[in-house]
């Protein structure tokens, strides 16, 4: 399972697998779903997520953080290396939780 979030988008995608989509089925206004030819679930697409990312903790890759800071992404790969910055690696990516980052601003801020 992978969960991506497209800013500009304002869309949040959960893929729950390779297969390939077949069809995309509309459930509401706010949310797609994925199928396969069999109708085995793909992934499921949230839209206009922002109106709910108040109630949750937001997931930002590598390219997010690097957006945020503005700074290169090879700038927020040092600082994950050197542990700046708060972060969690539940596979191969860095994930981080804006929330966090927000925190370690804070920090910085008075220090």
């Amino acid at each position: 399972m992978k969960i991506s979030f497209d800013r500009k988008a304002d869309a949040s995608y959960i893929k729950l697998s390779n297969r390939k989509i077949s069809k995309t089925i509309p459930v509401s206004d706010y949310c797609n779903v994925d199928v396969d030819a069999e109708g085995g679930v793909v992934g499921i697409e949230l839209l206009f997520i922002s109106r709910y990312m108040d109630d949750f903790k937001l997931w930002l890759d590598l390219a997010d953080v690097a957006e945020y800071f503005n700074k290169s992404p090879i700038t927020i790969r040092r600082w994950v290396q050197e542990k700046k910055i708060p972060y969690y690696k539940p596979g191969k990516e860095y994930l981080f939780i804006k929330e966090d980052l927000d925190e370690f601003i804070r920090r910085q801020k008075r220090a």
